[in-house]
């Protein structure tokens, strides 16, 4: 009876680990998980399964190293939100797969992009839009769902700076390019240090900024 006990006590000890990380990171339903959160699920799941029925590892050490790897998932996704390159890596990036109304072939075609026009037609077909004549621009989310605009439907707005630091690929996806958004903070008189959110929709930008001061 001793030997079970102690491995529900680690059992309740991981299970109590693992969902308080969950709350603290706001993440308790599997859509707000990113590629990070999974993977590392997986590693601290691995962790309770290896530890939970061996009595080689002091309950000290067990504890420190579900701790240490709370820790590095929580790292990884802090520094996916500040650093680009990361989160492009770890998480990816939109894949325009239709704009105004033409195939991006060279998106489509792209073997690390791996998309299957089939699925991509059914999930049209789910969304209640019968064919592709209908799409005036799609793309792929970096979580597999499909994002469509169909002729006569205006377009999504676009977030061209994040953080003081201006999004390059969605600038891209505006025809604008960096040179043009700085010019167009100047012309307000704004820091871009200070800027948390700028919008780009129907041809006009709004920011937001640290202090919740909205200028459009």
């Amino acid at each position: 009876m001793e030997y079970y006990g102690y491995v529900l006590l680690k059992f309740i000890i991981g299970f109590t680990i693992v969902i308080t990380h969950l709350n603290l990171s706001g993440k308790t339903q599997l859509s707000q998980m990113t590629p990070v959160d999974f993977i590392g699920n997986f590693i601290l799941g691995g962790i309770i399964g290896g530890v939970i029925y061996s009595d080689n590892i002091p309950l000290y050490q067990y504890i420190l190293v579900l701790l240490i790897g709370v820790s590095l998932i929580s790292l990884l996704n802090s520094i996916s939100k500040r650093i680009y390159f990361f989160r492009s890596v770890s998480i990816g990036d939109p894949i325009p797969i239709i704009k105004k109304g033409q195939f991006l072939m060279e998106n489509i075609l792209q073997k690390k992009n791996k998309i299957d026009i089939i699925n991509v037609a059914s999930q049209l077909h789910v969304q209640g839009i019968s064919a592709f004549q209908q799409v005036n621009y799609a793309q792929i989310e970096p979580n597999g769902q499909l994002s469509v605009i169909c002729e006569g439907t205006e377009m999504p707005s676009v977030i061209v700076i994040k953080d003081g630091k201006p999004r390059k690929n969605d600038l891209c996806r505006i025809e604008k390019d960096e040179d043009w958004l700085l010019n167009e903070i100047a012309q307000r008189s704004i820091e871009l240090d200070n800027i948390y959110l700028a919008e780009f929709w129907k041809g006009d930008l709004m920011f937001i900024l640290y202090d919740g001061t909205v200028v459009k």
